[in-house]
Formats: structure tokens, sequence, C-alpha cells
């Protein structure tokens, strides 16, 4: 019988870690690769990249997204995760793990 093997989500080194300005906490989010899939899903069904950034951080921290300023911070985050989890930012999530 096979045995999925336990999740490596938490694992320091699979994790995002970011700072807001003006807020001392460092906040983490999994890399790509470490994401629920069910989260992965709902993030390859929307359209554009401030959706899939609101739904990642979301669900991770509810209420972050209203710490940020501009739409310039927001994006930021989204590709420096992005190149933290190896992929590039026009590339899709599906895409990027075949």
């Amino acid at each position: 019988m096979f045995e999925v093997p336990a999740s490596k989500a938490s694992v320091k080194q699979n994790q995002f870690e970011f700072k807001i300005p003006g807020d001392r906490k460092t906040y983490s989010i999994p890399k790509l690769q470490f994401l629920r899939p069910s989260l992965l899903r709902e993030m390859d069904s929307m359209k554009n990249q401030v959706d899939r950034v609101y739904a990642l951080i979301e669900n991770y921290h509810p209420g972050l997204v209203d710490k940020f300023d501009d739409m310039e911070q927001l994006t930021a985050l989204y590709v420096g995760w992005s190149e933290g989890s190896g992929i590039t930012v026009g590339e899709s999530s599906a895409s990027s793990t075949s």
C-alpha cells in the first residue's frame, strides 16, 4: 500500500518570507510547489495577477491585504514570491509544475 508523504509546506526553506513597510512582523506564505492543491486550483482559474495574489495572501493571512498602500507593493510581493518559487510572473502555476 502506498502512503502519501507528509507535507513539507511548513518547513522554513519552503516558505517565502516578507515584511510590509511600517509593520515589524515577518509574514510567510508557502512557495508555489507547497501550496494546498485547492488554493492552487483556485488561483489557476483566476484571470489576473491581482486576484491571484489577493487569494494567496488572504488564504494564509486574512485581512493582511488591507495593509498594502498601493498596487505596486502588491505586484512586487507577487513577483518576489513567483521568483522565490522558481516561476516567471507570466507563467501559470499549472504550467510551472510540468
